[in-house]
């Protein structure tokens, strides 16, 4: 069986940082890299060659990374979003997660870190640095109001959540569920869309601090 190579776009404004990136993941043989410069041109290559993940710095100009993500997560055939940031502080996490990114990363987190996180991000599963995930918890909704919400789902959508809380990425929970990976990614969307929140790492805060645990 061939080896799955993953489309990934890199955007940063850094010229010299985005080419090295490029380098590093062409140098892996399961990633097929492109890079964009700025924002207008990241929106044009996503949509003409439809990558599986955009890999971008936060900081951008004329259009944060943050409102590309938006921008991104709205296209037909969306990707997702891994975010990089000098700054891996909480109000920066909160803000790239409820705008649809998957993944969260700093800059000075190491090569195998970011590979990582783009490996587990084009699987369908999410990253976040160390300890980050417990101190969003307090930012959220009161554990009362969650578990109502939580009770909106249907009875296989609290499955798939609780397996996403067990940090199985969507690949995994298809297999485990005997279905598609599209229809767990629908599975996702809804409970997304139930839980008012705004990507998959947000869900899975949502129950932890609702009492939900790995299963």
């Amino acid at each position: 069986m061939p080896l799955m190579r993953t489309k990934l776009l890199i955007v940063d404004e850094h010229r010299v940082f985005c080419q090295g990136l490029e380098a590093l993941f062409a140098s892996e043989p399961d990633f097929d890299p492109m890079v964009a410069a700025n924002p207008e041109r990241a929106l044009a290559v996503a949509t003409a060659s439809k990558p599986d993940a955009v890999l971008m710095d936060v900081r951008l100009e004329h259009v944060s990374g943050i409102d590309l993500t938006r921008r991104l997560t709205l296209l037909p055939s969306p990707p997702v979003v891994i975010v990089l940031t000098a700054d891996a502080d909480l109000a920066t996490a909160v803000e790239v997660i409820r705008a649809g990114a998957a993944g969260f990363i700093a800059k000075s987190a190491s090569v195998e870190q970011v590979m990582s996180a783009v490996r587990v991000a084009a699987l369908g599963g999410n990253w976040l640095p160390a300890g980050l995930l417990g101190k969003l918890l307090a930012g959220f909704r009161a554990p009362v109001e969650e578990r109502q919400q939580l009770g909106q789902l249907t009875a296989r959508e609290q499955q798939v959540l609780g397996l996403l809380v067990s940090g199985m990425d969507r690949n995994h929970i298809a297999s485990q569920l005997h279905q598609s990976p599209n229809t767990v990614r629908t599975y996702i969307r809804n409970m997304t869309a139930k839980l008012g929140c705004h990507s998959a790492i947000e869900v899975v805060a949502v129950a932890l601090r609702a009492g939900v645990r790995p299963q």
